[in-house]
């Protein structure tokens, strides 16, 4: 009998992971798998590394940063390289980034590794293209306005007090895993009015094996990653276990928001235009929301991370930050009105984002030809742009490799994003165009909030002298996270005894 019982449950359960299965190669859309690529022959192309060269840095956790990295000593402008069978470039001259991403923006489409990621996150603005990704963008662009933005602010701040409150002085912590659970919350609530406090840990788990499988399919194309989810092995049921918790989660959410109809944030628009004459169906609700969950918190989540690494390597900055913060707000929490007053934190945050942007390339297939300089681009090619390079480079930065958050202020004190004086085409951590990140004031005031709240009453220090190296993925990532211990700090007592820089 219970044997009988086993195999029915088993069944089912096969069941279930075949739709899944399906579901998710059919994210994988036959315009993305039949999308151009560059096959001419005869064209000029510019110097670049061998395949070979690339191919060990593929093969390496963290062998494409110092690909890029090398890239850019090496060529200035342009450099040319097969991307497995396919002709790729990456832009190093500042000019050339801006004719293609900015100015011929509309005769591109996204890049390789995001068009395999729809099989994970669907198409959603993420990893949407053309008529598609501007009627959605329209759609929920007001759910992010910065007057929107402003009422999700308070839930932001008491989200990180009651999270802050779990830490006590000397608790050894992942500081990855604190900042994920963190940012979720703070998704999950002011995005899609949902608590997700009992879930976050499971929810974050599966989060984390979905982008880690991400990660090692970034260079796959969309057929390949379709294939490869076809093959049935232990890992993959793995996969698709999470595949499927990370839906149910969102689909719950999604069947609350029908319940209780408009309650103001994102989610409740996105169930409100199913009604519409521009009606979304469940599975671009579903898509969006995916989308929102890993942009909304995977990218601050990570920059926070490596914030809080800067901070410790640095106690004079530190210092400096504990300054400001002691001075404007003696110890209470902040709010949005207070932001304004923190030149010094908001220069930490944009530092931080300098040396370890969390999307650390930037990759686009071309629809059409692009001239840049003296070379063509054909129809087809792969182009990328690299933030890790850019942001790093001393032609562009003075002690570009050392966290020195003072070159964001000006001579009056005040925070200015143009204050590093470096050319359009140099700092672009959020992209370009109508493919800016739609969340960038949700994601900043969100940052902002975080570190003016925390670092107020924390100090955490590393465990390990030498800092986790950053690998590249989706985001600019660690292997096992940033493990640090906490140090309670008295608000005003370094200010009473005169520490500043």
């Amino acid at each position: 009998m219970e044997r009988k019982k086993s195999e029915r449950q088993d069944a089912r359960t096969a069941t279930n992971y075949a739709q899944i299965r399906r579901t998710i190669i059919g994210r994988v859309k036959h315009e993305d798998i039949q999308a151009p690529t560059d096959g001419r022959k005869g064209v000029s192309r510019p110097a670049g590394p061998s395949s070979v060269v690339f191919a060990r840095a593929a093969l390496s956790a963290d062998g494409l940063l110092k690909f890029v990295t090398e890239v850019g000593k090496t060529y200035p402008q342009i450099c040319h390289f097969r991307l497995m069978r396919e002709h790729a470039y990456i832009l190093t001259d500042p000019t050339f980034i801006v004719e293609v991403f900015a100015n011929s923006g509309r005769h591109t489409m996204k890049g390789r590794a995001l068009q395999g990621a729809k099989a994970f996150l669907g198409n959603g603005l993420l990893t949407s293209n053309g008529d598609a990704h501007l009627h959605n963008r329209r759609l929920i662009q007001p759910a992010f306005h910065r007057d929107r933005v402003a009422g999700y602010a308070q839930q932001m701040a008491a989200l990180t007090v009651a999270h802050e409150m779990t830490w006590k002085d000397g608790m050894e912590i992942n500081m990855s895993k604190e900042m994920s659970e963190l940012t979720l919350l703070i998704v999950g609530r002011t995005l899609f009015n949902s608590d997700l406090s009992g879930d976050a840990r499971e929810f974050g788990e599966a989060l984390v094996h979905v982008t880690q499988s991400m990660n090692a399919r970034l260079l796959m194309s969309p057929r390949v990653v379709a294939i490869d989810l076809h093959i049935r092995t232990p890992r993959r049921r793995r996969l698709l276990e999470n595949l499927s918790r990370l839906d149910q989660t969102v689909q719950n959410m999604i069947d609350e928001h029908r319940a209780l109809g408009d309650v103001g944030d994102v989610l409740s628009m996105l169930v409100d235009s199913s009604d519409g004459q521009d009606a979304l169906s469940d599975e671009q609700i579903r898509d969006e929301a995916m989308t929102f969950v890993l942009a909304g918190h995977e990218t601050t989540s990570t920059t926070l991370g490596w914030l809080w690494v800067l901070l410790a390597q640095n106690p004079q900055q530190a210092a400096w930050l504990h300054e400001e913060l002691d001075t404007v707000l003696g110890g209470r929490s902040p709010g949005l009105e207070d932001l304004p007053n923190l030149p010094r934190t908001q220069a930490v945050l944009h530092e931080t984002i300098r040396l370890y942007p969390a999307g650390w390339i930037q990759g686009r297939r071309l629809l059409a030809d692009i001239e840049v300089g003296e070379w063509t681009l054909p129809r087809g090619a792969m182009v990328f742009a690299s933030p890790w390079l850019m942001h790093r480079s001393e032609r562009w930065w003075s002690g570009a490799e050392q966290f020195r958050p003072q070159r964001w202020i000006t001579l009056e004190g005040a925070f200015d994003e143009d204050a590093p004086k470096v050319p359009r085409g140099v700092w672009f951590p959020f992209g370009w165009g109508n493919r800016k990140c739609i969340g960038e004031t949700f994601a900043t005031t969100e940052a902002l909030l975080i570190i003016a709240t925390m670092a107020q009453h924390w100090s955490p220090q590393l465990v390990d002298e030498q800092a986790p190296a950053p690998l590249s993925g989706v985001v600019l990532r660690t292997k096992d996270g940033i493990k640090m211990v906490l140090h309670k700090r008295e608000p005003l007592a370094e200010l009473k005894q005169g520490v500043g820089l």
